[in-house]
C-alpha cells in the first residue's frame, strides 16, 4: 500500500509517511510575500513523535523548483513558510523533513491554490486518546461516510415508549393483513 512512498525516499522510515494540510490560502499575487500554515501529520492524523527535521512548500515550474523552509508553530505538527513568487503555474509539495514530498496541487499566479484531495489511502483513522490539539486543529478530512441508504424519513423520537394501545392496533392491523392475503392467496380447491 505504501511502496510508492519509499521509493525516492530513503531517508524515510520504512512503512512510514506523512501527509501536509494547507490552511486557507489567499489569492497570491506576484512578487508579494505571502504566509500560508500547513501541517505535517504522521499516518495523515497525528503529529510525528520524532524530529522531522525541515519542512516546508516547494513549488516547481517545469525545470525551475523553489523551496521555501517553514517555521514551527506553538501547534502540534503546525508550521507556517513565507513565499514570493513570480507569475506563473507551480506544482505545489509540501516538504515533510525525513517524509517523502507530499504532492498538494496546483498554483497559478496570480491567483489560488487548487488543493488535491488526499487520497483516502494515506489517512489512518481517527487519532486515538485524547486531541494533541485545542482550538487551533488542523483540517483533517472528514470520515468516510457509510454508503448505506437513508430512511425516507426521519422520524424524531422523544425517548418516551410508545403507549401499549398503539401497540395493540400495529399488532392488529399486521394480523388483518396477513389473514386477509392468507384467505387471498389460498390456491382453489378443485370440487
Amino acid at each position: 500500500m505504501c511502496a510508492f512512498l519509499l521509493i525516492g525516499a530513503p531517508n524515510a522510515h520504512a512503512g512510514a509517511w506523512a501527509v501536509t494540510y494547507v490552511d486557507p490560502v489567499p489569492s497570491i499575487q506576484p512578487s508579494t510575500t505571502h504566509t500560508v500554515g500547513y501541517w505535517v501529520l504522521q499516518h495523515g492524523v497525528r503529529p510525528f513523535a520524532g524530529n522531522l527535521d525541515e519542512t516546508g512548500l516547494k513549488f516547481r515550474n517545469g525545470a525551475d523548483e523553489k523551496v521555501f523552509v517553514g517555521v514551527r508553530l506553538p501547534e502540534p505538527a503546525h508550521y507556517a513558510v513565507a513565499f514570493t513568487l513570480p507569475a506563473g503555474t507551480y506544482e505545489v509539495f509540501g516538504v515533510q523533513g525525513i517524509f517523502p514530498d507530499h504532492p498538494l496541487g496546483t498554483l497559478t499566479v496570480p491567483g489560488t491554490l487548487l488543493v488535491k484531495p488526499v487520497d483516502p489511502q494515506l489517512v489512518l483513522g481517527p487519532v486515538e486518546g485524547p486531541s494533541p490539539w485545542q482550538e487551533i486543529a488542523p483540517p483533517l478530512p472528514k470520515p468516510a461516510v457509510s454508503a448505506a441508504p437513508e430512511p425516507a424519513a426521519a422520524v424524531e423520537s422523544s425517548g418516551k415508549p410508545l403507549p401499549v394501545w398503539i401497540a395493540g392496533l400495529v399488532v392488529a392491523g399486521a394480523a388483518g393483513v396477513f389473514l386477509l392475503l392468507r384467505k387471498r392467496l389460498r390456491p382453489a380447491t378443485r370440487r
